[in-house]
């Protein structure tokens, strides 16, 4: 799954593990922050509040 972040000042995107479907994230982030895993191994803290856009796909993990 594949995650973009769109801030006042940045625009980030991650390749991220998420054992779920995208509507169960997208819940996730509309009731607070989250933690997750990237696929490269990294734990990252999104935030939505401090998001202007939050864009969710689905796209295979190889």
């Amino acid at each position: 799954m594949t995650i973009t972040i769109m801030t006042n000042y940045a625009y980030y995107v991650y390749d991220v593990k998420f054992n779920g479907s995208r509507e169960e994230l997208a819940k996730a982030l509309d009731e607070g922050p989250i933690y997750l895993e990237t696929k490269s191994g990294v734990n990252i803290f999104i935030n939505p509040i401090n998001a202007c856009v939050i864009e969710i796909k689905d796209t295979p993990l190889s």
